[in-house]
């Protein structure tokens, strides 16, 4: 019998914020600092007090994504649930059916399976299902520290800043990096900064990108400005080939160390040989530019070679090859992003306007997938309609 008890916090009865408070409630700024109650008990068999009143739009959401087992998305759950900062919501984008056998249906909203769906899908469709202004994907097994949320989301005072990247430990060894956010090589190749070391420096931290799947903090206009995680990548691939977006469209990413989140290597999910050999090639050829052509080709070309003499002679070298091949043949939906791309560092947010340029979803979409994400309300009835 899952029964969890919670520290006191404080209820925000408003969700009204100083002028250049980066804690507002909005990501646009209120006249007035918020009011706050004194710390209450809660409980989460049953709740000590009767009701509380809530913004009727939180300030953050948590997006846990429930890939791998029920009991580690449970653990995952009793850890946020445990630690979770005032005014915000929590949703379980599930990739199998769960019954939620300790009730949690009130404090958890738990989005069902999609037919067909893959995981950054599920990820989106959550997004897609909240209007906070910050929100936090979160990878089912890993585990959050007291005031994770509240040190990352301070980092987003900066108009420019689309995404906080928080320090994540290994699990097994605490004393040891897992991922301090994600870069990517020419190559084709993602990889995690900073893995298996107990400090980084200030090169390797310039590396970094964009959050790592497992657990990253995101300004939704900025998510919704871009056109979402593609879906048509694994986690593995998504987070980097976000990151340079991001870029592209000069927006910024920093790391906030203070937020600290704990998970095993398991935690970073793997879609199997051939899904990963299909993602990681669309990835390189997504992200195909002219500067350097020669060289990364050379590289890539290399890489695969190394990926085929390593699993040859096993049944995934063929699979691997012919998720490759088919990866290739998908030239022009490659082709289309890339100018989609250039066409975003065209009209890329300047640092001297950054405070001045409000993010609407009337900007360059980059993956056409992910259309129906940034699309007005106006848009959607007329689809419908038609």
């Amino acid at each position: 019998m899952l029964n969890v008890g919670f520290p006191g916090r404080s209820i925000n009865l408003g969700s009204l914020g100083c002028r250049n408070n980066p804690n507002s409630g909005t990501d646009a700024y209120s006249p007035c600092a918020p009011r706050k109650v004194p710390k209450l008990a809660y409980s989460r068999a049953r709740p000590v007090f009767a009701e509380l009143e809530r913004s009727s739009v939180p300030r953050l959401a948590i997006v846990v994504s429930a890939v791998g087992s029920i009991e580690s998305m449970e653990a995952t759950l009793v850890s946020v649930l445990e630690h979770r900062p005032a005014d915000c919501e929590i949703i379980v984008a599930l990739q199998r059916p769960y019954a939620d056998p300790y009730d949690l249906k009130d404090e958890v909203q738990f989005l069902p399976p999609g037919r067909r769906r893959s995981v950054m899908s599920a990820i989106n469709h959550a997004l897609a299902a909240t209007r906070a202004p910050f929100v936090h994907v979160l990878a089912a097994g890993c585990q959050v520290s007291e005031g994770w949320a509240d040190e990352a989301l301070g980092r987003f005072g900066d108009r420019q800043v689309a995404a906080v990247v928080p320090m994540i430990w290994n699990a097994n060894d605490s004393q040891q990096i897992l991922a301090a956010g994600v870069s990517y090589r020419k190559r084709g190749q993602r990889y995690l900064v900073g893995q298996g070391r107990q400090s980084i420096d200030s090169a390797t931290q310039a590396a970094m990108i964009a959050p790592a799947s497992m657990a990253g903090f995101y300004r939704k206009a900025a998510l919704d400005f871009v056109g979402g995680f593609s879906d048509r990548l694994g986690p593995r691939q998504a987070d980097a080939d976000l990151g340079i977006v991001f870029r592209k469209a000069g927006l910024g990413v920093v790391l906030e160390a203070r937020s600290q989140v704990f998970a095993t290597p398991e935690a970073d999910v793997s879609i199997g040989s051939m899904g990963e050999a299909l993602a990681n090639e669309r990835l390189f050829w997504r992200n195909f530019v002219a500067p350097g052509r020669v060289t990364g080709l050379m590289a890539h070309a290399m890489h695969v070679a190394y990926e085929t003499v390593a699993s040859f002679g096993r049944p995934r070298m063929v699979t691997q090859a012919m998720a490759r091949m088919w990866a290739c043949c998908e030239a022009k939906g490659h082709a289309r992003h890339r100018l989609a791309l250039a066409e975003l560092a065209a009209r890329a947010i300047r640092p001297a306007a950054a405070v001045e340029t409000k993010l609407t979803n009337d900007n360059v979409r980059i993956d056409r997938s992910h259309d129906s994400l940034t699309r007005s309300d106006a848009a959607r009835t007329r689809a419908h309609a038609s």
